[in-house]
């Protein structure tokens, strides 16, 4: 940067006047002062960083996701200050901002915070085994109508480690009437298109934050936390305010400038909208795609400029997912492993 270049420094000094008054040199000298802090600041958030210090997480930290989620959020441009990858919809049609997304490299991308945590990570390749699990169902035909949340060096998209199941949490105190099983077949369809392998670890009391730590001993025990999937309201959610439906995304994990892989993520819908949806004759239909639609975004799914995909900013006719859904979903079903992680 301009200001912290030393030869610039030096050549600016070279014209002060050589014999400045007390409040010249005063100033001259907090100017100075105020240099040496950004100098040292930045050495030591680099030396954190370059440790993998966790304590520098939060610092750094931002979240993937275009569908809304930190590691880091995005909005429909690409980055959520915030972080986890969240998309939501108006009644029209019209998603809100998208949420969730992977943290700095060398340091988990979740920030510290919420039921149970330390910081940190778990003891690495729990659950994890020498091959996938599942096979992602083939599409039914080639297309390139699908984008990425985020991707590696070498071009590979982020995704979750095929070699364990992903388990998965809901808070469904506030589900409406006609919700029930919807979760559930979303989660069948995604893992067909994945060969990922759910695992329904029940109910929870958990409540959403847009901070959500991604490995909680103290509520999960010693593994990465599972997805959360609530029910809820924008009082609760906030991102959920206005014409928000629902938002999504996952945190991803990385040593160094390795590769990265989610670990976990969450999904976030409004009951309240939802109830209205689902009172509607296609409303059954709507819900369900709404639900795809951020569970595209937890998997690693962007938006896309094709109205015919299910991951068009705007849901039209509820038909879940289409062929270029499908084969970016397949994409992100071979993701390698990670007995590191």
């Amino acid at each position: 940067m301009e200001g912290h270049d030393p030869g610039r420094i030096q050549r600016r000094h070279r014209h002060l006047p050589r014999h400045s008054g007390p409040a010249t040199a005063a100033a001259r000298f907090i100017r100075h002062l105020i240099v040496l802090a950004a100098l040292g600041c930045a050495a030591f958030l680099a030396a954190g960083m370059a440790y993998g210090d966790p304590r520098f997480a939060g610092v750094l930290n931002f979240r993937i996701g275009s569908g809304d989620q930190p590691a880091s959020r995005q909005d429909d441009s690409g980055q959520d200050p915030a972080g986890q990858d969240r998309a939501g919809r108006d009644r029209t049609g019209q998603t809100g901002q998208p949420g969730h997304g992977g943290g700095s490299a060398g340091a988990e991308s979740g920030a510290p915070g919420g039921p149970g945590s330390t910081g940190g990570a778990p003891p690495s390749g729990l659950e994890e085994a020498a091959t996938p699990l599942g096979t992602p169902a083939p599409p039914p035909e080639p297309s390139s109508s699908y984008k990425f949340l985020a991707v590696n060096s070498d071009g590979s998209p982020v995704g979750y480690s095929p070699c364990r199941p992903l388990h998965y949490v809901v808070n469904a105190s506030l589900a409406p009437e006609g919700a029930a099983g919807l979760v559930s077949l979303a989660v069948q369809e995604v893992s067909r298109a994945t060969g990922i392998q759910f695992v329904d670890d029940g109910a929870t009391d958990e409540k959403p934050t847009d901070r959500r730590a991604p490995y909680q001993p103290g509520a999960y025990g010693d593994r990465w936390a599972p997805m959360l999937i609530s029910w809820t309201t924008p009082d609760a959610a906030p991102k959920l305010a206005g014409k928000v439906i629902g938002t999504g995304g996952s945190t991803h994990y990385s040593y160094g400038n390795g590769p990265k892989s989610y670990v976990t993520g969450s999904l976030e819908l409004d009951a309240p909208q939802m109830a209205a949806e689902l009172e509607r004759p296609d409303g059954t239909a709507y819900a369900t795609a709404v639900i795809l639609h951020e569970l595209g975004h937890v998997m690693g799914l962007e938006h896309v400029d094709d109205p015919v995909q299910l991951m068009y900013p705007e849901i039209g006719a509820p038909d879940g997912f289409a062929a270029g859904d499908l084969n970016g979903l397949h994409q992100l079903g071979k993701a390698p492993c990670r007995k590191d992680l």
